[in-house]
């Protein structure tokens, strides 16, 4: 199954922006695409990032998510960020990320731990990812 997803390749783009000197600097594609989703920037979101990878790879997948979650949690605007695997497709993943605003999203995918595990799953990815962005409901 191929996946969906909003506009460019947002993961390859999120790499190429990954290796621009920083005098180059633009925002990252991601956060591009959830800015383009959100009426407040200044309010809570939450995103699923869908990703299929090759097989047998799974392993060195989720090594390198593992230390980019706990680094992550930390972040003063993180509220939720977790990496979940398909019951039944084992190469199906869903990254499950709660932020405080935008801000606390476009500062977190300057991260080195961020920029190092983009760099480290480029290779590892079937075809780019899937970005959802979710507001609270009922507010």
């Amino acid at each position: 199954m191929r996946f969906l997803f909003l506009a460019a390749p947002l993961l390859m783009a999120s790499l190429a922006f990954v290796t621009q000197a920083p005098a180059q600097e633009k925002e990252n594609p991601i956060a591009t695409e959830v800015k383009a989703n959100l009426k407040d920037p200044s309010k809570p979101f939450t995103m699923l990032v869908r990703v299929k990878i090759k097989d047998g790879v799974g392993s060195k997948f989720e090594a390198a998510f593992a230390k980019a979650v706990t680094a992550t949690r930390k972040e003063k605007g993180n509220k939720a960020y977790d990496l979940n695997r398909s019951a039944k497709a084992p190469n199906e993943y869903v990254v499950y990320e709660r932020w405080q605003d935008l801000a606390a999203l476009q500062a977190h995918m300057k991260t080195p731990h961020i920029t190092t595990l983009l760099a480290e799953i480029g290779d590892l990815l079937e075809g780019p990812p899937e970005v959802k962005v979710f507001l609270p409901a009922g507010k």
